[in-house]
C-alpha cells in the first residue's frame, strides 16, 4: 500500500468477526462480516483513503458468492451510476483467461451482455491453486461503460503471501480531490441594512 497509496482498497475473504475492531492508518474500513457461530468465515471490506470524500451507499443482498443471475442484477441495480464492482466470483470462462467454462462463469457472461456491463480483466491470472500447482483469472472487475477508457487494470506478480494475486486499476488521468472546507463568512464586512427587507 505505500508502494502505490490508493485511494481504494477492495479486500475479499477478510474472516473478521462483527466484534473485531480494525484500524488502518490512513484510511476509512467499510465492513460486511460474515460468520457462522463462533467462527468467522468470508467477508468484505473496502478501504477508502482520508483524502477522498465519500458516502457509504446501503446495499441489500446476502451474496458472498455468485448464486444466481438474478441475485448478481439486484445488486448492481442499487449501484449508482458509474460503479465498478470487483470480487472473486469463482467463475470460469474463456473471456477473461480461464482453461474452461463453469456454471458461474455463464451466469457472468450473461450479466455482462444482458446489462451491457465491461469487464476490464485482461486474460491474466489472478488465483493460484495451490493443491493442483494451477493458475486461474477468477476475481473480476466489472465496470460501467462508461469508465472503460478511463481505467488501467494490472495484476501485481507479487501474491504478497496470498492464494489471490493483488489487482491495480488506475485511473489514466490523474484525479484532483477537491478539498472541503467550511465557507468564511466575514460578518463585519456585511452590507446588512440593504440586505434585509422588511415584510408587512
Amino acid at each position: 500500500m505505500n508502494e502505490h497509496i490508493p485511494v481504494y482498497v477492495a479486500l475479499q475473504e477478510t474472516f473478521l468477526k462483527p466484534s473485531c475492531t480494525s484500524y488502518i492508518q490512513g484510511y476509512s474500513i467499510l465492513r460486511k462480516d460474515c460468520s457462522t457461530g463462533e467462527r468467522a468465515c468470508g467477508g468484505v471490506a473496502l478501504l477508502i483513503n482520508h483524502v477522498t470524500p465519500f458516502s457509504p451507499v446501503l446495499i441489500c443482498t446476502s451474496l458472498q458468492a455468485v448464486a444466481q443471475c438474478r441475485e448478481l442484477q439486484e445488486l448492481i441495480d442499487q449501484l449508482p451510476l458509474p460503479f465498478i464492482l470487483l470480487g472473486d466470483f469463482n467463475a470460469h470462462h474463456l473471456l477473461w483467461g480461464c482453461q474452461d467454462v463453469n456454471s458461474r462463469g455463464k451466469v457472468v457472461e450473461k450479466l455482462l451482455t444482458e446489462l451491457d456491463l465491461t469487464l476490464l480483466n485482461d486474460g491474466s491470472n489472478t488465483y493460484f491453486h495451490s493443491p493442483t500447482q494451477s493458475f486461474s483469472a477468477i476475481d473480476l472487475s466489472i465496470c460501467s461503460p462508461s469508465l472503460l477508457l478511463d481505467l488501467t487494470w494490472s495484476v501485481l506478480g507479487n501474491s504478497l503471501g496470498s492464494d489471490h494475486f493483488p489487482v491495480v486499476i488506475s485511473y489514466t488521468t490523474p484525479i484532483t480531490c477537491a478539498t472541503l472546507r467550511q465557507p468564511l463568512w466575514k460578518f463585519d464586512q456585511a452590507d446588512w441594512p440593504s440586505n434585509f427587507t422588511t415584510i408587512l
